[in-house]
């Protein structure tokens, strides 16, 4: 065991392994602070998501609906996955909707 200085704080603490860089006090003291973070961050996916959610039960117009679907197509882009999936979406929108 050796003597060490946290560096957060600046006492002295027994460094008992060497991992431990910093005293308890500020162990804990930045354990609590990470896990408010945690809980902030936990509500902000929270309100995001029911902003998505939102956004994803927005209706298009029907005519802009169509419109969408004509443009990305599969035929149009040489059967794009990316344009199948984008037209998969889209049709289940629209199958929503009815």
């Amino acid at each position: 065991m050796s003597a060490a200085t946290c560096p957060s704080c600046g006492d002295r603490f027994d460094q008992d392994a060497s991992w431990k860089k910093t005293c308890t006090p500020c162990w804990k003291l930045s354990k609590r602070a990470e896990h408010v973070e945690l809980l902030e961050l936990r509500e902000e996916v929270r309100e995001l998501r029911d902003a998505f959610a939102e956004v994803r039960a927005a209706d298009l117009p029907p005519d802009m609906l169509a419109r969408l679907i004509r443009l990305c197509h599969p035929d149009k882009h040489n059967g794009s996955e990316a344009a199948t999936v984008a037209t998969q979406w889209l049709l289940a929108r629209r199958e929503a909707r009815t």
